[in-house]
């Protein structure tokens, strides 16, 4: 789905600035796109609003891009000219409303994070200036998340 999405802003075979061919670096848009096919939207949460004072329970899910440290990768001009420089996106949802869970792709599989509480703890480790923030909520619902 995101590929096509990719496809209709950029006809060339792998490298353009909406995704790299094999890697699943998306840019922000194709990922906007994607869920407003399925009557989301992202809201992003800046890096200077309080994480303390959202309630997750409403939205559909949260979004994170984070930075990634490959040291030896990133020094092989190869491998560098084909990702975009050290970002990876990863989600966060909760399954039963209650308990939220890291769905990184990188991780053999889902690892709990906890109850509303400790997700609020988790996202406040994250180091707010590399980490890009957005909770995916019903479009219908846009209102209950106001941006400041």
């Amino acid at each position: 789905m995101l590929d096509t999405i990719v496809r209709q802003y950029d006809t060339s075979w792998c490298w353009n600035e909406y995704s790299t061919l094999f890697t699943g670096n998306y840019d922000l848009q194709i990922i906007l796109d994607a869920l407003k096919q399925q009557g989301y939207t992202l809201r992003a949460i800046d890096m200077n609003e309080s994480i303390d004072a959202f309630d997750f329970k409403d939205c559909f899910g949260l979004l994170l891009n984070i930075t990634l440290d490959r040291p030896f990768l990133d020094r092989l001009p190869l491998v560098s000219s084909w990702t975009k420089p050290g970002r990876h996106w990863l989600a966060i949802k909760s399954v039963d409303g209650e308990h939220y869970y890291n769905l990184d792709s990188k991780l053999s599989q889902p690892r709990l994070i906890g109850g509303q509480t400790d997700l609020k703890d988790y996202l406040n480790k994250l180091d707010r200036a590399q980490t890009y923030m957005y909770m995916v909520i019903d479009e219908t619902m846009t209102e209950k998340f106001p941006s400041d």
